[in-house]
């Protein structure tokens, strides 16, 4: 997938969640680019590095933890 296809489909993602689409392709470049020096550090792809921060992202904006580090804290 050419960054440009990704950035397009990254800010949709963002424009749904409620941001403005000036803000919401500045968040969707700087996650792809994000996504590509994960794939590097992870030697993953970048679509699988795409996809958990997109994953993070959504739980973030929703005030939640992705499941999978809810172990990490203690609901009191």
């Amino acid at each position: 997938m050419k960054d440009e296809d990704s950035i397009k489909q990254v800010t949709k993602v963002f424009q749904n969640m409620g941001a403005e689409k000036d803000v919401a392709r500045r968040m969707a470049t700087q996650l792809v680019k994000r996504a590509e020096q994960k794939a590097l550090e992870n030697k993953t792809t970048k679509i699988i590095e795409l996809q958990r921060l997109l994953e993070l992202s959504v739980y973030g904006a929703q005030g939640l933890l992705k499941p999978d580090e809810k172990g990490d804290f203690d609901e009191k």
